[in-house]
């Protein structure tokens, strides 16, 4: 034992005499000049660090030289960082001109006298931005377009049923791992095989002046048959949206907690629709009665395949291209269209669920040669709290995807600092502003960022910071990395 402690100190001395000790977690380039070296010790001196967990890996693309590490082994929670690994993972698999259709088809026969014997079935192929209003050129209004298609086949009555078939994806599943708080919201919809509107409804609110007094709510856009709203949410000073809606998939109660701002007469929240495929159906029957197609039937969505019943199509609505989609998910950060993704990943190992899709992704960048100990993913849109990477994995997805085929569509993807999407804000008016390419990620503790710098030098840089645990305002923590990430800007 004598022995090992001996020559631990003879080579921490040889470290010493020839540029100084690093501990384990923390080490810098040697080559790099003192002021680079002190860039780390001076981010992490920070009061609001004291208690956190901070893991940035920072490496010169061209030479692959690690310049800046900290903690980049240990496992962290990434928040929507996360999302780098589904979409560069679904461009390598599907191609950035992949599309996914929605298909409008009946089953039985028309008759002389233009009676459908037969249901209409609006089969989704699992597309994530059906209807989307990020997409309106692309999609026009769906359900007219549906409607338009049925009375084009001659249709002028329905004698049966209108049926969303989301059996792509079978039942709706989510990890258990998701929270509560967030599953009614927007941000916690539920990947579907037919989805719609990026499956978000809006509820508008009126506040009153006085803060505490209750608040009334006005409208749902669209307006969702059955649901039913527990309205606790009041007025206050803050001037932020506070109202959390609760309330799970397949179930029409929800029951919304808070605050709005004071005095507003059209305060506008979202919340997730509870089964998209049935509110499609919904809404095309309303569309068909109002242009005079009658219907005997219901309406109604189904997670079992009907591929088996011989159907006739009607209408085929292709969704945009993946490039397109992928764009959308990072630099504005959709949580479904990420998750929709994963979904389509683990069905093409026929586990269509998104504990499994987390697993058929990380086989799939092991198989690239990433080191895959220390990483859980659960979900594609880093909505877990279970989700743990490093910033070694998150740097080996980068420099992956810049020397991919793919590299150009992968980067502008990404939100650019002061210009676009999540960091249209971050670093403007910076040096930072239009040479960091980036995804971002938050949650309550946790500010992420990964991605691309091309910084004073000519050097172009890939970048992974983490940040759990932080102990103060989200909005000093982000100020604090931008200062950091203009010094590395300044000074690799």
């Amino acid at each position: 034992m004598r022995s090992y402690f001996k020559l631990y100190i003879a080579l921490c001395l040889s470290i010493f005499i020839n540029g100084g000790c690093t501990s384990a977690g923390s080490k810098m380039s040697a080559q790099q000049p003192d002021s680079t070296k002190n860039l780390l010790e001076k981010f992490l001196s920070s009061k609001s660090l004291a208690h956190s967990t901070v893991a940035i890996k920072i490496i010169d693309l061209q030479s692959n030289e690690v310049l800046v590490s900290h903690n980049e082994s240990l496992t962290v929670v990434p928040a929507s960082v996360q999302k780098i690994f589904i979409t560069a993972a679904a461009l390598e698999t599907f191609t950035p001109y992949h599309t996914f259709s929605t298909i409008l088809s009946y089953s039985g026969e028309i008759d002389k006298g233009d009676v459908l014997h037969g249901d209409l079935y609006i089969i989704g192929g699992g597309d994530p931005t059906f209807g989307s209003p990020y997409f309106g050129d692309n999609y026009g209004n769906v359900i007219n377009r549906l409607s338009d298609a049925t009375k084009a086949a001659g249709i002028k009555k329905i004698n049966g049923n209108i049926i969303g078939d989301a059996s792509i994806f079978g039942e709706p599943n989510i990890p258990g791992t998701w929270i509560w708080e967030d599953i009614g919201n927007y941000f916690g919809a539920i990947p579907s095989g037919l989805n719609i509107y990026d499956n978000s409804y809006e509820i508008a609110f009126r506040s009153k002046k006085k803060p505490g007094t209750p608040t009334t709510i006005l409208r749902i856009t669209p307006e969702i048959t059955g649901l039913a709203f527990e309205n606790h949410v009041i007025s206050a000073k803050d001037n932020r949206d506070n109202a959390w809606i609760f309330g799970s998939y397949l179930d029409n109660k929800r029951v919304i907690t808070g605050a709005i701002p004071a005095g507003k007469e059209n305060f506008i929240i979202k919340g997730a629709i509870p089964d998209p495929a049935k509110l499609v159906t919904e809404q095309l029957a309303e569309k068909l009665k109002t242009n005079g197609i009658a219907i005997t039937g219901n309406t109604h969505s189904s997670f079992s395949a009907s591929s088996k019943i011989q159907k006739r199509t009607l209408l085929e609505i292709k969704s945009p291209n993946l490039a397109d989609i992928i764009n959308k998910t990072n630099s504005k950060s959709v949580n479904l269209y990420a998750d929709v993704l994963l979904m389509h990943l683990a069905a093409t190992a026929g586990k269509p669920s998104l504990t499994e899709g987390g697993k058929i992704l990380k086989s799939f960048w092991k198989d690239k040669g990433m080191h895959s100990e220390g990483i859980f993913l659960m979900d594609g849109s880093g909505s877990s709290r279970s989700n743990g990477v490093t910033a070694d994995q998150i740097v080996f997805v980068l420099k992956y995807m810049n020397d991919s085929h793919y590299s150009e569509i992968f980067q502008e993807s990404l939100a650019t600092a002061g210009v676009s999407g999540t960091l249209r804000n971050f670093g403007k008016g910076s040096s930072l502003e239009s040479n960091f390419y980036a995804k971002s990620g938050s949650m309550a503790r946790i500010q992420s960022y990964a991605g691309y710098l091309t910084v004073a030098s000519g050097k172009k840089l890939a970048i992974a910071l983490i940040i759990n645990n932080f102990d103060d305002e989200p909005a000093i923590i982000k100020n604090q990395i931008k200062d950091f990430l203009i010094e590395v800007y300044q000074n690799l």
